[in-house]
This record gives structure tokens, sequence and C-alpha cells, in this order.
């Protein structure tokens, strides 16, 4: 059996990011569909636990709201969450792809066309590509701009994942230059009301 995306091209919607369950349960109450889990500096086990307790409420929840694991791919794997993020540097992401559980889908980060066309040969559902503008979240990660950002939505056939930088400001020019989905973190997970942060941006993009 083939895998179901839920990864469309031109989707215009947000990418979101939890490191807690209390953000969890917040950003699904703002409208968040999908939510990766992102929280650095957990022992594995403890990633597990808590990525055990995040799929727990995103499953409960009435929506239809998916979960991308971010670079733990034992946990992804023995969960069986909706999705697994790997970055360039996490080991052979064609390797990963290859030993996923079936309906697994896997996206990749990338920065360059080549990248992106390596990782939609190897079979990922979507690619990561940024930073498109400079971030605080990850300062040393070098940008690619729009431009990058639009010559690998051109290269290649699979999803788009903008991020890196975006907020209310920018994140229409990004999906301008092509990408079907913006990831946002600060924008979102900094505001103090979250269902109103992600209202706003989703006005920016046209799904509102």
């Amino acid at each position: 059996m083939g895998k179901t995306s839920f990864f469309t091209v031109g989707a215009r919607a947000l990418y979101c990011f939890a490191d807690s369950v209390h953000l969890c349960r917040q950003l699904l109450a703002g409208g968040a569909q999908i939510i990766q889990l992102r929280a650095k500096g957990l022992a594995d086990r403890e990633f597990y636990e808590l990525a055990r307790q995040v799929q727990q409420v995103i499953r409960e929840h009435p929506s239809d709201a998916k979960l991308i694991i971010n670079d733990h791919v034992e946990t992804a794997f023995a969960l069986k969450t909706d999705g697994l993020h790997v970055g360039q540097d996490d080991g052979d992401f064609r390797a990963v792809i290859r030993q996923a559980p079936a309906e697994m889908l896997i996206g990749v980060s990338v920065k360059t066309v080549e990248q992106a066309k390596d990782a939609e040969d190897a079979g990922a559902a979507y690619v990561g590509a940024g930073a498109v503008f400079p971030t605080a979240t990850k300062p040393d990660s070098r940008v690619i701009g729009l431009d990058g950002l639009s010559r690998i939505v051109q290269a290649i056939s699979i999803p788009v994942v903008a991020i890196g930088g975006i907020d209310g400001e920018n994140i229409a020019l990004t999906i301008k230059a092509g990408a079907s989905y913006c990831a946002v973190i600060s924008a979102i997970n900094d505001a103090e009301n979250k269902k109103e942060a992600i209202e706003a941006l989703q006005l920016k993009i046209g799904v509102r």
C-alpha cells in the first residue's frame, strides 16, 4: 500500500512547533493542523515519554491534526507517528525513508536545489527549505533567501515547507515564492494568545 500524504502542493498552511504537552494543547486550540515536536536537550527516554503524551493529546483532539517528530528516529518508529523530520546531519535520510513504517511521511531539511532533488528522489514527502530569513532559533543557519526558496520550489514536485524567521511581516512573501507550508515558531509560540497569532498568520496567507 502506498503512502497517503497529508502534505499537498499549494496548501497555504501553517506548520507549527511544540516542545511540551501544554504548548501542544494551545496550538490545537488555535487551529494548528501540523505540529512538529521539537524538544532539544532531552534524553532519549524523556523525549519518548513526551512524544507519547503529545501523540495522545493530538489523537484525542477532534481535529485531524498530525504529529511530526523532529530528529528522534527511533521514537517516531516506535510510536508510529504521522511523520518524521530529519536534517542533513541526522544520518542517512535515504535509509530512514526506506526503513520507515509504511504510512509514515518523512520530511528532509534542505538548503540547495541539489539537496531537494536528492530528498525527492529518495521518497521524501516534503522538504523543509531554509533558513529563508535570519532566525533567532538557529542564528548560525545559512540564509537562502526568497530566491533560494523559489529555486527549490521550481526544481521539485513535492511540497516545500519554508522555514526560518517567518512572521506576519514576511509570511505572504514565502507563499508568493511558492512555498506550500510556512513553518512558524517564534511568531506563534511567543505570542500571549496563540489562537489569535495563528488566525492572523492564516489571514496573511489567504487561508481565512
